[in-house]
């Protein structure tokens, strides 16, 4: 049996830019930003990410993973890779000239339950595999001697298996209360596949958001105040070798790897506070204003807002390949060995 479902096109008209209902943006505009951000905008970066994290597990798998650098940034592109997959599926369900084609979907609810809550999910797996790497650096750094002792290859396995099931686990208020049906849109006169709802919706959102909240804000604060502490602790310490080192090329050859490795973990920093600011702060927004969200007054609003946040998200999940590529000369020794490889074997052939 079918629900009956209110199409977003009845208060606002995709040929008309003015709103009847008091919202801050028309469902045509809102159109026009799914169409730059998510069509066109976001779905080249997430081709260029999901071939850029295929070759970062490739190299990361082929220099082994029982180190737990290894074993985390190859996670961490595990993770992201996912995420891509469900953006790029994400973008094609909010391409505007899907409605052209009158198909039987109401791809803009199906989006909800089978890209867009999953990439968020992922977006927070990155996030929380990135404070375990910026505390296990930072450990590095305030206790080098003790720093295998404690970070062991058991225990990261064991860590970032925490971090996947932990942020995965608060998926299931949302697939518990919202599923996949055939509902009756009386304004279209036709029954499409959209999203229904049962009767602890109301319970299963407010656990939703709240994990949301404490899990984005927690892991954000986190890898920033570890980073933080992290660079301070270089500096201290290539201070303190100044003094103590009496050989001009030892400290000057320990301080060049020191400035790399500092100009490693601000680069992630400033990539990860970037890219993940907008959708912190959108989280907040929507924790304390009940007309910003997804079914709400300003729906338009909040999904055109979010479009940016995807991009960003997109980004971040992407541009790590470039990063190592260019901070690491042992991942484009690997890389480098690996397309030379290829090329041998293709000649071979």
């Amino acid at each position: 049996m079918s629900d009956v479902s209110i199409d977003p096109r009845d208060s606002n008209s995709p040929i008309s830019s003015v709103n009847t209902n008091g919202e801050y943006l028309s469902y045509f505009a809102t159109k026009i930003f799914f169409l730059v951000n998510h069509v066109i905008i976001d779905m080249c970066i997430c081709v260029f990410g999901i071939v850029g994290n295929c070759l970062n597990i490739t190299v990361f798998v082929k220099q082994g993973l029982r180190t737990s650098v290894n074993l985390s940034l190859c996670a961490m592109s595990l993770s992201d890779l996912i995420g891509l997959i469900f953006q790029v599926w994400h973008n094609f369900c909010l391409n505007p000239y899907l409605e052209l084609a009158e198909l039987p979907v109401d791809f803009l609810k199906v989006q909800i339950l089978t890209a867009g809550c999953p990439n968020i999910a992922m977006t927070r797996i990155t996030g929380w595999i990135t404070v375990y790497i910026t505390a296990e650096r930072c450990l590095s750094v305030l206790l080098p001697l003790r720093i295998k002792q404690i970070v062991t290859f058991r225990r990261s396995v064991v860590i970032l298996l925490l971090c996947y099931t932990v942020n995965l686990a608060f998926l299931m208020p949302l697939y518990s209360s919202n599923y996949l049906s055939w509902n009756f849109y009386p304004s279209l006169n036709k029954t499409m596949l959209g999203e229904s709802s049962r009767s602890n919706e109301a319970l299963a959102d407010l656990i939703m958001n709240t994990a949301h909240l404490y899990l984005s804000v927690i892991a954000f604060c986190c890898v920033v105040i570890f980073t933080v502490a992290l660079v301070v602790s270089l500096k201290r310490k290539s201070e303190w070798r100044k003094r103590v080192t009496s050989d001009r090329d030892q400290n000057e050859a320990r301080s060049s790897r020191e400035k790399k490795t500092m100009g490693m973990i601000i680069m992630v920093a400033a990539i990860l506070i970037v890219c993940y600011a907008p959708g912190v702060t959108i989280t907040f927004v929507e924790i304390f204003n009940s007309e910003f969200r997804i079914s709400s007054k300003q729906a338009n609003m909040y999904n055109a807002v979010w479009s940016f946040c995807f991009v960003f998200n997109s980004i971040n999940a992407s541009i790590n390949v470039i990063v190592y590529y260019k901070m690491s000369s042992k991942y484009r020794t690997t890389l480098h060995d690996m397309f030379r490889m290829a090329k041998n074997s293709n000649k071979t052939f």
